[in-house]
């Protein structure tokens, strides 16, 4: 029944906002607002990692003291180490939204984007779109619904059990607080905000992935419902925010139905669930740059739905935002190597891959290390840096090599800076199975280039997943800055 009416009146809400407000702002203007409006109304730290259960508790307790009567603490729930997990409501209007973050301890950076959100919310009382989201919704927000993962910088909690795994069987108490919530409360929507692997692209032909998106659907059969409609233009106007922004960044991820899962069952139970899924975007200030964007994803679709706007957002379009294309990007490649492989076999011509790893360790066995992880023809790979190396030798060298003068100082007490290949050869088998050029290898690969007289002097290296030496230099994928609106 609260469904029901709560349903109703999100109908009569966008009948009346579309008959009486003024016309709402194209989805680009909107987003060069909100990206200009965020260095004023930023409260979220420089590294979201660095944001655990006692800083966000004290950033919480500011932003309530800076605008008093904005954010109730409607509910605590007590994670499995006793932490408590606060449930916040803003907001008076007729239809509910119900966002939750960091159900993963590893994934912060929609925590972040929150609390900028919270500060947008009520530091904007002459900005008539942040005014419409508190009068017309009313927000559910838990920022850190995983305070023990978070407290550890991993993805489970402290029972080791993915809370986002945990729906049916509420196994955990942070599972079981959730979904307490979200009965007590029933909202129309859900936003499941998430971080993802960042070595992700945006179809075959678009760039790192900043921002993925998903319909989260509520059956095997994964049926279009007027929920899973909603969330299709939820998703597609969040794009529409985000791409101007991040051109060639968004993706639409590639989820099938899992009934243990809580956006899935958020789906079935009622609560249409839009999943954000938080990327990479390589270079300076990268964490600062995917808050803002969650950010104007945030607010800008919390928007659309309070004025109306979503209603007229085409579901049809959903498709079209290119999947996640996995196993297609990674840290560095090297092309067109001679490669020393070991185990006295002749060398072959090989391109390499690398990855250094970062923060987020996802749902698979978290590398620690930086290391080789493929060998052999990679041209399905894309590199975040990548070097041609048509005419150097590539040699893997397993010593521990500490840094790039170190390495040097050690290759120059083997007679090894500048040398011919059979005593180069010779020194790398020397070396046995530590020297072979294999995926998890996470020594250093020496590149030398031979000059008219067949003498070979190393001109650099990777090391620790990084092009080091000075005399190579890698290409990237155009990372620059986001549009600069200016």
């Amino acid at each position: 029944m609260r469904r029901a009416l709560a349903f109703a009146a999100l109908v009569l809400l966008l009948c009346g906002s579309a008959a009486g407000a003024a016309p709402p702002a194209p989805a680009a203007s909107q987003a060069r607002s909100l990206w200009e409006v965020w260095p004023r109304v930023r409260v979220s730290p420089a590294d979201p990692w660095a944001l655990k259960h006692r800083e966000l508790r004290v950033a919480l307790a500011t932003l309530q003291q800076r605008h008093p009567g904005l954010i109730t603490l409607v509910e605590e729930g007590v994670s499995s180490e006793g932490r408590k997990i606060p449930a916040l409501r803003l907001g008076h209007g007729p239809t509910g939204v119900l966002l939750w973050s960091q159900m993963h301890g590893d994934e912060p950076t929609a925590t972040s984007a929150l609390l900028d959100l919270l500060n947008w919310l009520g530091a904007s009382p002459a900005d008539p779109a942040a005014q419409q989201v508190l009068s017309k919704l009313t927000l559910w927000i838990i920022p850190m619904l995983n305070p023990d993962g978070a407290e550890r910088t991993q993805r489970r909690n402290a029972q080791e059990v993915d809370i986002n795994r945990d729906a049916l069987r509420l196994a955990s108490p942070e599972g079981r607080f959730l979904k307490a919530l979200r009965d007590q409360v029933q909202p129309v929507f859900g936003y499941n905000l998430h971080n993802q692997n960042p070595n992700l692209r945006a179809g075959l032909t678009g760039d790192q992935v900043a921002i993925a998106l998903l319909s989260v659907p509520g059956d095997e059969a994964l049926t279009e419902t007027p929920g899973t409609r909603r969330t299709k233009q939820l998703a597609v106007r969040v794009r529409e925010l985000v791409e101007p922004l991040a051109p060639g960044r968004v993706s639409r991820y590639d989820m099938d139905y899992t009934a243990r899962a809580f956006g899935d069952s958020m789906t079935r139970w009622g609560t249409s669930t839009l999943l954000i899924e938080t990327g990479g975007w390589v270079g300076a200030e990268e964490a600062q740059r995917l808050v803002r964007l969650n950010f104007v994803a945030l607010a800008g679709s919390l928007t659309a739905i309070a004025d109306g706007s979503l209603e007229t957002v085409r579901a049809e379009a959903y498709p079209q935002i290119p999947l996640n294309e996995r196993d297609a990007l990674t840290t560095l490649v090297v092309r067109n190597v001679r490669l020393v492989g070991g185990r006295a076999l002749p060398p072959f011509p090989a391109d390499l891959a690398f990855l250094v790893p970062g923060a987020f360790s996802g749902d698979s066995p978290r590398r620690r290390e930086p290391s080789l992880i493929e060998v052999g023809d990679l041209t399905h790979l894309r590199g975040l840096a990548e070097l041609d190396a048509t005419g150097l030798l590539a040699v893997p060298w397993p010593t521990p090599p500490g840094d790039w003068a170190a390495l040097r100082e050690s290759l120059s007490s083997r007679g090894l800076l500048a040398t011919d290949e059979a005593k180069l050869l010779a020194a790398v088998h020397a070396q046995g199975e530590a020297a072979v050029a294999r995926p998890g290898f996470a020594g250093a690969v020496l590149l030398y280039r031979a000059d008219r007289a067949g003498t070979l002097t190393l001109e650099g290296a990777v090391l620790r997943g990084r092009l080091v030496g000075g005399k190579l230099a890698a290409t990237g994928q155009g990372v620059g800055s986001p549009t600069d609106w200016r």
